[in-house]
Order: C-alpha cells, then structure tokens, then sequence
C-alpha cells in the first residue's frame, strides 16, 4: 500500500509539473542562450529559463544526437525537439560545431510532441496556444 501510494503521489507531481497550463504567450525574454563548452563532435549550447516559472523550449538545427532537422517535427512542423524548463534552471544541447539551430519559447509546459501547446510554420515562426484555464477563459472572451 505505501508503494502504490508513492508512486501515486512522483505521478501526480511529475505530471503536474510536465504539464503546466500555457497562457499562450511567448517566453523567449526568459531564455538566456550561451556557448558552453566546446565538445569533439559539437559545441555545447545552454539554455537558462530566467523567470520565475516554468517555460518550455522547442529548437532544431544540426544536433549531435538527432538525424532529424528544422522542418522535420511533429504534424509537419519546424521544431523537431521541445523540453519543459523549470523556474531558473538550464538545459544543455549539443549541435555539430559551426552549424545553426533555431530555438523557441513559450510560457507553461508541453507533453510529448505537439499536442496543441503550440503552431509553428516552416520558416520557424511559432505561435504559443493557451491550454487549461487560460484556454478556456480565451474561449469565452471569443478569441
């Protein structure tokens, strides 16, 4: 009974916090972007979520563990990598040295893949949807 219980209770704050309800705004005055260190096979990019609450990110480019590239994401989309940033904590990628990556922010959490949290287009311009609450609060105000 008490492991049941614990399990219950990682689930319900891991998804609680994996899924955080999106305002549908944009997020990229949070991240701070930096050359970390440089790698054989690649150069480090970090990514630092600044704000006091969690954002998730969606980038592409020439990445050292993906064979997919900008234009190749979910639903046709031009992200093919997303991640949940919490409150003031960093991600690390790797891209292939002298290559470019794109990147993108929005404030909330994301799933797996795109399930609605966000549009992007081919030219990597992106669009952050309200979920939860804030979608239906968008719905009723008729936007």
């Amino acid at each position: 009974m008490k492991v049941v219980l614990v399990l219950f209770l990682l689930l319900g704050g891991f998804s609680g916090q994996a899924l955080a309800e999106n305002r549908g705004e944009s997020a990229m005055d949070c991240l701070i972007v930096s050359d970390g260190a440089e790698q054989p096979s690649g150069v480090e990019i970090v990514f630092t979520n600044q704000c006091d609450e969690q954002i998730f990110m969606l980038w592409c480019g020439e990445l050292q563990f993906s064979e997919r590239r900008c234009g190749d994401g979910p639903n046709g989309g031009f992200y093919t990598q997303s991640d949940n940033l919490q409150a003031n904590a960093s991600n690390e990628i790797r891209i292939k040295a002298g290559t470019s990556y794109h990147y993108a922010a929005c404030y909330g959490g994301i799933s797996f893949g795109n399930s609605g949290e966000y549009t992007d287009n081919p030219d990597g311009g992106f669009v952050c949807l309200p979920t939860g609450s804030y979608k239906q609060d968008s719905e009723e105000n008729g936007q």
